[in-house]
């Protein structure tokens, strides 16, 4: 950021033009709310005209990728403040090179969670028409954030439980297939394989604190068969630390499980970890919940040879 700062303190800007007072409070509405006297707009409208130019090029802003901006500004945008009586401008990342960013990040990291070519095919569109006429809501619910949730928003994600083939992974699929089809940068999580690679990861002297950092600030994390890898104090250290992360910045995770929620990490009726109370209780906290039953549509259609 030092450079970008020694570029608005250097920063000349266009020659001065003969503008009106009144243009410039018409441009920036802040100028009247902030009491601005007719002097200090006079005295800082170079500034100020820069600072209108900027806000029209973000105003027709395509992404990053087309910034319109030129050097050390592209992704990046200026804030008008008051510095006592004064002006000043500050520069700070605009959102959507932020989301360039984590989008980078995620597609960094998508080969290790477990993410497959044939994952695409999983939509809305084709969600069983069965299971869609059965839990109307539930399809309502997830159609609804899939189509209309933007990075900043904050809401309740979903814990989907029931057993194996009803078309619990093929929902959260779908709704996170929608959401990357809209920009919003989200990842899908294998849970009874992403700690073995995790592992692997360790072993071959690498570094796990970019993955359990993009793991804890995607802005849609959805975790496939929660609760059903082998469980020990490695894989409940690093779920603990992403979902308490996550509940705690108020970020939407997805769950799938063959389990309810009272059921995770138990075995014999007891809590196999210190940990599992505090993390079932964030996950209930930070969820709407919601079961789907049915046959087994993976055994539909087998074919016998006896």
């Amino acid at each position: 950021m030092e450079h970008i700062k020694n570029l608005i303190m250097n920063y000349r800007g266009p020659a001065t033009h003969p503008y009106s007072v009144s243009y410039f409070r018409t441009h920036i509405p802040e100028l009247e709310h902030w009491n601005t006297s007719d002097n200090i707009i006079e005295h800082q409208q170079v500034l100020l005209l820069e600072y209108i130019r900027q806000k029209e090029i973000c105003a027709h802003c395509q992404g990053f990728e087309s910034c319109g901006k030129e050097g050390d500004m592209k992704g990046f945008q200026q804030v008008l403040e008051t510095y006592g009586q004064d002006l000043s401008i500050s520069v700070q990342p605009c959102p959507p090179y932020q989301q360039y960013v984590i989008q980078r990040r995620v597609k960094r990291w998508e080969h290790v969670s477990g993410e497959l070519q044939l994952d695409r095919n999983f939509q809305l569109a084709n969600f069983p028409t069965e299971q869609r006429r059965k839990y109307p809501r539930l399809f309502r619910f997830a159609r609804d954030f899939a189509e209309t949730f933007s990075v900043g928003d904050s809401g309740a994600g979903l814990y989907l439980f029931g057993p194996p083939g009803v078309g619990k992974t093929h929902l959260l699929l779908a709704v996170l297939n929608r959401l990357q089809e809209r920009g919003v940068p989200c990842l899908f999580v294998r849970s009874d394989s992403v700690f073995d690679r995790m592992r692997h990861i360790l072993a071959a002297n690498g570094d796990l604190e970019p993955l359990l950092e993009t793991y804890a600030t995607v802005p849609i994390l959805g975790i496939d068969e929660f609760a059903q890898e082998r469980a020990n104090d490695f894989t409940l250290e690093k779920l603990f630390r992403i979902i308490n992360h996550r509940f705690h910045a108020g970020l939407s995770t997805w769950f799938t499980s063959n389990y309810a929620p009272p059921n995770i990490y138990r075995k014999n009726g007891e809590d196999i970890h210190d940990s599992v109370a505090p993390l079932r209780s964030r996950v209930m906290q930070m969820t709407k919940l919601a079961r789907m039953e049915g046959e087994d549509a993976r055994q539909r259609g087998l074919e016998s040879l006896t």
